[in-house]
């Protein structure tokens, strides 16, 4: 069984079935319910989301799915020519006259109404999409009206073919950081508003948003002041279960045998049941063909895959953190049953700067509060790569 570290679905999907199988169910009902998922990096969401977009489509609804991290540049221009060209893909079978998105951005404005009308869409479809290409093709500064525009679209559409759809927006809370015209102005938070209204009056789009950071999707979906309040169903994406970690074992690792149980749940816990983590131990053992594992190839392996793939899996995410939160993590990594106290006499720092910089922590799911001040990380592996790293 080959491994992977991009997203999966179908037979290669392990477990969260409970989770799946509501998503499913709700988002093809006639109920006019939409979801939050939150979890922490590389827990599942993206694989969560692409298996009920596929059961999905294939109880032929359109489903729009888009990921911010993608949008590439991070502009506004970008998302809404993403935002069109997916919509348009979404409905392509249900259109009344097959065309290529490329074709009306390379159409002039003056022919492009005659082009539009010329599809046999509705008038709100055709307006809509005239307004947003004009915005994207630069003829238009109007930002705001193009995102409206785009957003209509997808309602529009299923209003136009007469079926339900469902909009996914991945990694929704980085939307606040997409930037519009040559000075990079934000306005990001004013287009989840926008969204927000609008979505107060679609009657055949259901909405589904993820997040990796509790305290920014929190801001965005759970606190009493965030724009979609009591609006979505929330739904936290956990770690695997025991259940679940021997699942992926069966179906990746069918051949492998644990010299004992206490290897098995080593291997269970320094992946902490991430399947990202998961994937990459897997791929290893399969690398070096083994059938038996005890705890010494275990370590090997952990070793191995720090210093062939730590840098690149978790660089990039120390760099969210401030120096005094890496100070608070390396030592807690070093030595996991340290107290505040004990960090405040060990590395010279404050105690008001060590506890903020657990609050933080802990508000981005890098650490959890098992007990009255004794923290742990929420991924182990991470845990171990800061043992060896040389930041700081």
């Amino acid at each position: 069984m080959s491994f992977t570290l991009y997203s999966v679905t179908g037979d290669d999907f392990i477990g969260r079935k409970e989770l799946v199988d509501e998503l499913t169910r709700e988002l093809s009902s006639k109920n006019k319910i939409g979801f939050s998922l939150s979890g922490i990096r590389r827990i599942g969401k993206t694989s969560i989301l692409k298996e009920v977009e596929s059961r999905l489509t294939k109880q032929r609804i359109p489903v729009i799915y888009i990921s911010i991290w993608r949008i590439l540049p991070t502009t506004i221009d970008e998302f809404t020519r993403v935002l069109d060209r997916v919509a348009l893909s979404a409905f392509e079978h249900k259109l009344p006259k097959k065309f290529k998105f490329e074709e009306l951005l390379v159409t002039g404005a003056k022919a492009l109404g005659n082009f539009l009308s010329g599809l046999n869409l509705s008038a709100k479809v055709a307006e809509d999409l005239k307004l947003s290409l004009s915005y994207i093709k630069k003829e238009s500064e109007d930002v705001e009206e193009a995102v409206t525009k785009s957003i209509s679209l997808i309602e529009h559409l299923a209003e136009m073919t007469k079926t339900k759809c469902v909009l996914i927006i991945d990694e929704f809370p980085s939307i606040v950081e997409l930037t519009y015209g040559e000075k990079n102005r934000k306005m990001g938070f004013d287009i989840v508003k926008l969204i927000r209204t609008l979505f107060e009056d679609f009657k055949y789009t259901k909405l589904v948003v993820s997040g990796s950071y509790r305290d920014t999707l929190d801001n965005l979906v759970t606190k009493t002041s965030a724009p979609f309040y009591k609006q979505l169903l929330l739904r936290e994406v956990e770690p695997f279960t025991k259940d679940e970690f021997d699942k992926f074992i069966t179906h990746y690792l069918p051949d492998l045998k644990f010299i004992d149980s206490q290897t098995k749940e080593e291997f269970y816990k320094i992946s902490s049941g991430i399947p990202y983590n998961l994937q990459l131990l897997g791929k290893e053992i399969q690398l070096h063909d083994m059938v038996k594992l005890d705890s010494k190839k275990l370590y090997d392996i952990v070793k191995t895959i720090l210093k062939k793939e730590g840098e690149q899996s978790f660089k990039e995410f120390t760099e969210n953190q401030t120096p005094s939160e890496i100070k608070v993590l390396k030592a807690l990594a070093k030595s996991p049953e340290k107290k505040p106290t004990d960090i405040e006499k060990d590395e010279f720092m404050s105690n008001a700067t060590i506890s903020s910089a657990l609050v933080s922590l802990c508000s981005k799911a890098v650490l959890k509060r098992r007990e009255r001040g004794i923290y742990e990380f929420t991924d182990n592996l991470f845990a171990e790569w800061l043992k060896v790293s040389e930041i700081m």
